[in-house]
């Protein structure tokens, strides 16, 4: 299927969590077309990911890729310092679309989910790309129950998703699996 080139082009950087399923769904809502990729990197949960990022980019109709990187040490239920650096930088080498979006959001510790994070690489893309290059970080600003919220109105296939950092979870201990328990009880209050 031939892409039109007078409709705004994106690529979606699809882990196969909520998050970035939910800013698939935004953009598409928002007519734009969009390609998706996977970013295997030795990410413990890298199969259970593949298999939802998938299911999703199916689920959408939106073409799908995948990228490995080997030789990277993945530290298990750690921060894995430059994670988005590295997704942005592979989705960035990989396509040729003037768009490139991540499902960062507010609420996070770490630096790389953060609004200074995206001017810094907005800027670099500035740089190097004439100002043609853009980050779309549309959660940036939005805590994890706001993109979840956003999700289900958007009809996102919550059961296709998959959020926890070990394989073979759900874990219950790593910080994806807290945030995904945290949204189950949100939606599903015990009476």
């Amino acid at each position: 299927m031939a892409r039109d080139s007078r409709v705004p082009q994106a690529t979606v950087l699809l882990s196969g969590g909520i998050d970035s399923a939910a800013v698939l769904a935004l953009l598409k809502s928002q007519g734009m077309q969009v390609r998706c990729l996977f970013v295997d990197y030795g990410q413990p949960a890298a199969e259970q990911e593949l298999v939802a990022s998938s299911s999703i980019a199916s689920h959408f109709l939106a073409p799908w890729s995948s990228v490995s990187i080997s030789g990277l040490k993945v530290p298990a239920n750690q921060e894995i310092k430059g994670r988005n650096d590295l997704l942005i930088a592979v989705a960035t080498s990989c396509n040729q679309d003037a768009v490139i979006a991540l499902g960062t959001h507010a609420g996070t510790p770490y630096v790389d989910c953060s609004i200074t994070h995206h001017h810094a690489w907005q800027d670099l893309y500035d740089v190097q790309y004439s100002g043609v290059q853009r980050l779309l970080t549309p959660f940036i600003e939005r805590a994890k129950p706001e993109v979840f919220a956003l999700a289900r109105e958007l009809s996102v296939p919550i059961s296709l998703t998959y959020s926890c950092e070990a394989s073979g979870g759900p874990c219950g201990v790593c910080v994806s699996c807290k945030d995904r328990s945290a949204l189950d009880d949100v939606s599903n209050p015990r009476v």
